[in-house]
């Protein structure tokens, strides 16, 4: 069992609440009915690894959303971990507008795997880092 950290920093140093295990659980017991971001971590021996980054609205939740990715009801990727126990996921609460340019940033530059939308082979990096 891995241990749960309190806090995650991304490279930009923004706090994210988090890492949580990627189960029914913990989704249940951390992730709150707000908007923002979340973003599922991949645990190498180095640190994490961002697998997927998402939106979350005010009618469809971080934890809503969470919930649909753990039980395979939402994005086809995530629904097929082979190794679920080494993913983790975070998240970040904020206004709709920085959610959108934060996760257009990180899609365009550190690419997570698992965002596989056809619409995020091109997005353009954004001049401004939230």
């Amino acid at each position: 069992m891995k241990p749960e950290l309190k806090d995650y920093y991304d490279k930009y140093g923004r706090l994210w609440h988090g890492p949580y295990p990627f189960t029914s659980d913990a989704v249940d017991g951390h992730a709150p009915a707000a908007q923002g971001l979340y973003q599922v971590l991949y645990q190498q021996d180095a640190g994490f690894l961002v697998a997927y980054i998402g939106i979350a609205t005010l009618a469809n939740t971080i934890r809503r959303r969470l919930k649909a990715h753990v039980s395979g009801r939402s994005n086809w990727a995530l629904g097929r971990l082979t190794e679920p126990a080494k993913f983790s996921f975070v998240f970040f609460e904020c206004d709709a507008e920085s959610a959108k340019q934060i996760e257009s940033h990180i899609v365009t530059t550190e690419k997570p795997p698992f965002n596989v939308k056809p619409e995020y082979k091109h997005y353009v990096p954004s001049v401004a880092v939230h």
